[in-house]
């Protein structure tokens, strides 16, 4: 058995338990009853875009799809009124020092008064980080009834954010004979109830007071035995144009049981800018959709970049990721990532055009001895309101090797079969529709290893509301 294949056999049976938990639990909120459905959304001169999740697993810059738990993405809308729900039962994602039970993600646009805002919601019943791996005990932390919420708004006194956590109790539970004194792990634990030598429990004001010891660290707090312990995101910034607020309750990072792995526990994101005279757009880039054994692993995003809803005022945004890998390296790895997008609109001509692209200098699948040079796409898109957006696609590839040998790199819409029926490579695969297009640069399928590699994915889009 190869190294590639051993590698994605272990993560699949971790996956499978997250199936199985998972499975029958995503509820997703009617967008409206029969009435409201016939009438049309009211429309704003804004772009709203927000984001929330219970739980994101990230190793190496690459997040595993299949385990974002309770993900409620409300994408580009200029229309208020609108809403995403997502929830699970129980989540157990992809390590078995993480438990989450009953998390549920609400996004929404509204209007209240004279003010126009988006939300995002999480709220977690339960989480428990850590017990026992590999026969051995490690310490744990429970956390009970976290919500955390981001806001984005606009008032006649211009844009705003606003950010906040609450939640109702906190548990953590040592390893016998853990260090305290004079560490930043006994300036965590002082707010809240000895109850033994080894156990700290608090709720209400004393759960609150961990929060702003964490908030007033300057780095992560270690747990011995666990991992380490540090408040998330917590920001926003508003402008003349545009407002966004993050809200991340809590990054742990988990590395016993031999695995280095990062939590992300209850996230918010909201987002609001305007004008769009012309329409929103919802364009960006992904370096990587990696799905393995019919769907059974999903790995991907690789700092993920979207356009901004109402565009760049037509300046052209950069964002570079040195590295990413899949597993730690072992089954496929990226270096030198690079997305770039720009957008803008015309109100006089009630115009909005746009650009975004993805470039991945390298790309290697070390089992298979495969490796990738200079794969890039793009999508340029321009439309006008109640007419078909305009979308030109482009891709190149620089170069493919199978162990050593070169491999004829396709031209755009056709395949290639890789040396000795190891598989396929398939080049500029486009989806269109009335409002753009959509266009991955290299799809690569791996027969033996049942696994489908997209690379170079670009998303350009403009919807008139």
């Amino acid at each position: 058995m190869s190294t590639l294949t051993r590698a994605l056999a272990l993560s699949t049976a971790l996956a499978a338990a997250t199936a199985t938990a998972l499975a029958g639990t995503l509820v997703a909120t009617p967008a409206a009853n029969g009435a409201r459905a016939e009438r049309a959304p009211a429309l704003t001169d804004f772009g709203f875009r927000a984001d929330a999740y219970g739980v994101k697993l990230v190793a190496d810059n690459v997040e595993a799809f299949n385990v974002k738990d309770a993900h409620a993405q409300l994408r580009c809308t200029r229309a208020v009124g609108q809403s995403v729900q997502r929830s699970s039962a129980v989540s157990v994602p992809d390590n078995p020092l993480v438990h989450v039970a009953a998390s549920t993600s609400r996004t929404d646009t509204y209007r209240e008064g004279d003010r126009h805002g988006v939300r995002g919601v999480n709220t977690i019943g339960d989480i428990r980080i850590g017990g026992t791996v590999g026969g051995v005990a490690t310490p744990s932390l429970v956390i009970e009834g976290l919500t955390t919420t981001a806001d984005a708004f606009h008032t006649p006194q211009g844009f705003g954010h606003a950010e906040s956590f609450d939640f109702a109790r906190i548990r953590l539970e040592l390893l016998q004979g853990t260090p305290l004194q004079g560490t930043p792990l006994e300036q965590l634990l002082a707010p809240l109830d000895q109850v033994t030598d080894t156990v700290f429990e608090g709720a209400g004001d004393a759960a609150d007071e961990v929060f702003e010891v964490l908030r007033s660290a300057t780095a992560p707090i270690q747990v011995p035995g666990l991992g380490s312990i540090a408040l998330g995101k917590v920001r926003g910034k508003a402008s003349g144009k545009r407002a966004t607020s993050e809200a991340m309750a809590l990054e742990i990072v988990v590395d016993a049981g031999g695995r280095r792995q990062l939590v992300e526990v209850g996230s918010a994101n909201a987002r609001i800018g305007g004008p769009t005279p012309a329409g929103v757009f919802r364009a960006g880039g992904t370096a990587l959709d990696f799905q393995a054994l019919q769907g059974a692993l999903r790995f991907g995003g690789v700092q993920h970049k979207s356009l901004p809803c109402e565009g760049t005022l037509g300046r052209t945004q950069t964002f570079r990721v040195p590295s990413a890998s899949v597993l730690f390296g072992l089954v496929a790895r990226l270096d030198d990532v690079t997305y770039t997008h720009r957008g803008s609109q015309h109100r006089k001509r009630d115009l909005a055009k746009g650009r975004t692209g993805t470039r991945i200098e390298t790309v290697s699948v070390p089992g298979v001895g495969l490796e990738i040079a200079g794969v890039e796409s793009s999508v340029r898109m321009r439309g006008k309101e109640r007419r078909p957006v305009k979308a030109r696609v482009a891709t190149t590839i620089t170069s493919i090797t199978l162990n050593g040998q070169p491999v004829s790199v396709p031209a755009p819409g056709r395949t290639t079969e890789l040396p000795g029926g190891a598989g396929l490579v398939q080049r500029q695969l486009v989806k269109r529709s009335r409002y753009g297009a959509r266009v991955i640069a290299l799809r690569v399928t791996l027969f033996e290893q049942a696994v489908v590699m997209d690379l170079g994915l670009s998303d350009g889009h403009i919807y008139p509301r």
